[in-house]
């Protein structure tokens, strides 16, 4: 008898024990990221996983959010905004009620609404069109608007004496980046006289001719060139107008700012000018020491999709840590009322809209490197 109550008794302990080793044991805190990481933006969101991945290993190897470990759910949205809604509904009906993303403009057109209509919370790292700013939304950016690269563009043009007349080329899959930074182009330059004296647009995903389209482009005989695509992309034409012994200044959008434009460019690329949302040549202690983590892990230079994400994650994870019982709307508002946040090489100011003013730099291809314009 005494034989089976102490058996019973010692169940019951192992029971009590497991019960609360369970309690103690807290849940993850799950966010996710989508973005494109196949195709021809795939740059965009491959090195934007990277720099998330980043401060997700960094948070937890320091404890986690309050105890808790963070999991992340990634997706690809293929840069398609349908499958891009899916894909957050996906998140959604998981339980997950913060992402880090999208990538490309073009997403908002139906990711913005599902998570304005969920009170979900997107910390958004680098979709900079300007029709997404001024917006009382569930999203929070890290990113300048298009208008700011627009008018690094004119002012580079009318340091280069040229912007009279400009022909401009861009991609119309992510035309909410594309039309928005060409609208600001030809709305800066007016005042000075400028126009833009043509413009096609091309779908990076429909195997476009660049030689057909550079063609025509010179044929106007324009005074400057814009280029509004991927790296990729940007690096065809200019390998095309190279071809063509062209003698007409380049410039370029942050869009185009990364490795592989040097990479698939080559010589072709050897003077372009190009706007750039991070610098280069930054010796802050933050941005050096992620710089060199960057360098170990991935065997490549941060770009700015890996530096804005990663800033991008370390505010929610760190708002989150931060507020009480914290939930989409709670973290929002903790965000709002803070406004400035230290980013890996400057401040980031975040207005009453959640909308990011950054510094926005410039630089010119000079043997094969990027080199910050004079």
């Amino acid at each position: 008898m005494k034989s089976k109550k102490l058996f019973f008794t010692l169940v019951l302990l192992i029971v009590i024990v497991l019960c609360l080793s369970s309690c103690l044991v807290q849940k993850p805190l799950s966010i996710g990221f989508v973005a494109s990481l196949t195709g021809s933006t795939s740059e965009l969101g491959v090195n934007g996983r990277n720099g998330l991945l980043m401060a997700v290993e960094e948070m937890n190897a320091a404890g986690g959010v309050n105890g808790k470990a963070v999991e992340v759910v990634i997706k690809d949205d293929q840069n398609n905004p349908e499958v891009g809604l899916a894909v957050d509904q996906e998140l959604q009906e998981a339980g997950i009620s913060f992402i880090v993303g999208h990538m490309t403009s073009n997403m908002a057109t139906l990711s913005v609404p599902f998570v304005n209509s969920q009170d979900m919370l997107m910390i958004n790292p680098t979709m900079s069109a300007t029709t997404l700013f001024g917006q009382d939304d569930h999203v929070i950016g890290v990113v300048s608007p298009n208008s700011d690269q627009a008018a690094i563009i004119k002012e580079s043009m009318v340091k280069d004496s040229v912007g009279k007349r400009v022909a401009v080329i861009y991609e119309s899959q992510n035309l909410a980046y594309t039309k928005t930074v060409k609208d600001g182009i030809a709305q800066d330059i007016a005042p000075v006289g400028g126009q833009i004296i043509y413009e096609e647009a091309f779908l990076a995903s429909a195997n476009p001719n660049y030689l057909e389209i550079s063609q025509r482009v010179l044929s106007t005989q324009s005074d400057s060139i814009v280029i509004l695509a991927s790296s990729f992309d940007a690096a065809m034409f200019c390998q095309q107008f190279y071809k063509l012994n062209n003698q007409t200044p380049i410039y370029l959008a942050a869009w185009s700012m990364n490795n592989d434009l040097l990479l698939q460019g080559g010589a072709a690329v050897e003077g372009v000018t190009i706007t750039s949302l991070i610098d280069l040549e930054s010796q802050a202690p933050a941005y050096m020491a992620f710089r060199d983590n960057y360098l170990k892990k991935y065997g490549a230079e941060p770009t700015f999709a890996a530096v804005y994400t990663y800033e991008a994650t370390m505010l929610l994870l760190n708002t989150v840590a931060e507020t009480a019982n914290p939930n989409p709307e709670k973290v929002k508002q903790a965000i709002l009322q803070k406004g400035i946040y230290p980013g890996l090489q400057n401040e980031i100011t975040i207005d009453g809209y959640g909308d990011a003013s950054r510094t926005i730099y410039e630089y010119v291809v000079k043997n094969g490197q990027f080199t910050k314009a004079e």
